[in-house]
């Protein structure tokens, strides 16, 4: 994503079974304070050949990014095993090649806001406020979205029924709460990177007052996964870790005006890289070794405490400046090669997980050791 000016900030995306007649999937992304839902198939294609036959490239790889396979020379023919380049599709391409034809009908839908009074930009202006979604077509071989239909939504049920006898008011009962202090986030300033395009990337830097925190947004509005990992840092805290623990730790949660939970503000860490691009041939030893036992020390310590990590790989240990490796995203969940199915969210995943990334750092970042489940 880095590598596109970005325009729109991608989302996610879903796709039919291959054997599906016809096939399809759908792309979700963010425009300013909307989000546009994008379903594509070449059942709405009329006289393209050729755009039918990007659709199938595209669905092929968001379908092979779907099933966890990167590698992408294990699907291929012997024709392209011989003499074609192995493909270099990216998800940027995926989304920039149905996006673009609709950009202009989005940007008309989807005006940018005006700035905040102050002129500091809020949580409140990444947060969409509307949701789109439409099909793309191709006639001619030319490309462009159909009918733009607007989603009624959660809000727009709750808010148009305030005032009725029989309000569609968020449910009392068992409602979710949580010892860490609730954030609005018109309260939450968003530090920008480019100045110049405020709102064309993921808020992550945040801050109150003058205290700087990083925000991790939920995938869906109190989605279970982010509120399963608040209940993870509520053990955390209450088993009283002291600082030598290298973890992401949690500072308070972000809820709308319904009391939906947005997202997550956790602690600053003054991050370098990840470990999985940290550790090269030409890593120190003593810095491997560095890495290593303060990576045992800390899952050693989350166990003690009867906490375990979940999705352990080296994308989720962070390097500082100063050198230190820390732990984070206690969501839950597993990554294949790293975790075994049958083992995840348990300690012998998390130790499993370990003997793995020991081997990662020792081998200075051998991409081709085995982790093939058994």
């Amino acid at each position: 994503m880095e590598n596109r000016s970005p325009r729109y900030r991608i989302l996610s995306f879903t796709t039919s079974n291959e054997c599906d007649k016809p096939q399809w999937f759908t792309l979700e992304i963010q425009l300013h304070t909307s989000r546009y839902r994008i379903s594509v198939s070449p059942s709405n294609f009329r006289n393209s050949a050729v755009r039918s036959d990007e659709f199938q490239k595209y669905f092929a790889f968001l379908l092979s990014e779907n099933n966890g396979d990167n590698d992408s020379s294990e699907d291929m023919d012997e024709e392209q095993l011989e003499g074609d380049e192995p493909s270099q599709t990216t998800i940027d391409d995926c989304f920039d090649w149905a996006v673009t034809p609709c950009l202009a009908d989005f940007e008309y839908l989807s005006p940018a806001p005006p700035p905040a009074e102050s002129g500091q930009l809020t949580l409140s202006h990444f947060l969409a406020a509307t949701s789109f979604e439409c099909d793309l077509t191709a006639t001619d071989e030319v490309l462009a979205p159909g009918e733009i239909e607007r989603v009624e939504t959660y809000e727009d049920c709750w808010s148009s029924s305030l005032g009725s006898t029989d309000a569609l008011a968020p449910s009392s009962t068992d409602p979710w709460t949580t010892s860490f202090p609730s954030f609005s986030p018109a309260d939450i300033a968003v530090i920008c990177d480019d100045p110049d395009h405020p709102l064309d990337s993921n808020p992550s830097q945040v801050r109150i007052g003058q205290q700087q925190f990083y925000f991790k947004e939920s995938m869906d509005l109190d989605d279970v996964v982010t509120k399963k990992e608040v209940e993870t840092y509520e053990r955390i805290a209450a088993a009283n870790l002291g600082p030598g623990v290298r973890i992401s730790r949690l500072h308070g949660v972000v809820q709308n005006e319904m009391k939906q939970l947005v997202g997550l503000l956790l602690y600053h860490i003054e991050e370098d890289t990840l470990l999985t691009f940290a550790v090269g041939p030409e890593t120190p030893d003593a810095l491997k070794d560095r890495w290593a036992q303060q990576i045992q020390d800390t899952i050693a310590a989350l166990h003690q405490a009867g906490i375990t990590w979940g999705d352990a790989k080296p994308d989720n240990i962070l390097v500082d400046i100063h050198g230190d490796a820390w732990i984070i995203d206690f969501g839950g969940g597993r990554t294949k090669g790293w975790v075994d199915s049958s083992k995840a969210g348990t300690v012998d995943g998390d130790l499993q997980a370990l003997e793995r990334i020991l081997k990662f750092i020792v081998s200075g970042g051998d991409d081709h050791i085995d982790y093939s489940e058994e």
